[in-house]
């Protein structure tokens, strides 16, 4: 008998400021960008096709589809010819990346690739969660891979309207009308986040 699969998809926006790169820190970049109304944002759907075989995968990939708007590189919006998020990924003991890889099309024909991440770690006593999975440093690179130095750089953010749309946005499909699929990708997910910041303070990678 065929198993039956879990299947879940959400939609996601988070919005920033970029800046040509310039040896700068995504912080500088960010404040930089922020200066010269150098706004970007993207809006992403991620779909994990299979809720069991994503917690199995040690990059636990999950396909994502959408654009990026940043006019500042590109007038019309940056179409995503392929994606992924890798959604927890042990970079360093105690320390998880949620990592983004983007490539990206203008209409033009010029390509570019998106790399980001988020990084979870517990630094001090009072955990950062909220800030930690909302938080996504970006490089843009001229290209299809992240080679060389970044276009342009800089932080992008979710803020509590587009955290409450996120979840809002959450569609399971498989047995109990996809809602199993989505207690078991929630458990998942709570269950990663909370084995950080209830475990040992580590380094953080960045900075």
């Amino acid at each position: 008998m065929t198993r039956p699969i879990d299947s879940v998809r959400f939609t996601e926006t988070m919005r920033g400021y970029l800046a040509p790169y310039a040896q700068q820190t995504h912080e500088r970049a960010d404040a930089t960008g922020k200066a010269a109304g150098a706004e970007a944002y993207f809006i992403l759907t991620v779909v994990t096709t299979d809720v069991a075989a994503m917690t199995q995968d040690p990059n636990h990939r999950s396909p994502a589809y959408g654009c990026l708007v940043y006019p500042a590189l590109c007038a019309e919006p940056l179409r995503v010819t392929e994606g992924h998020l890798d959604l927890f990924v042990d970079a360093a003991p105690h320390v998880v990346h949620m990592r983004y890889g983007l490539h990206l099309q203008a209409t033009t024909g010029d390509r570019y690739f998106l790399r980001g991440v988020k990084e979870i770690v517990r630094q001090g006593f009072f955990p950062s969660v909220l800030y930690d999975t909302t938080t996504l440093y970006v490089d843009v690179y001229n290209g299809d891979s992240a080679a060389g130095t970044p276009l342009h750089r800089g932080i992008l953010r979710m803020g509590p309207g587009g955290v409450t749309a996120q979840g809002l946005s959450f569609r399971g499909e498989g047995p109990w009308f996809g809602l199993r699929a989505i207690a078991r990708f929630a458990a998942y997910y709570i269950g990663r986040v909370r084995s950080i910041y209830l475990g040992p303070r580590a380094k953080p990678l960045r900075g």
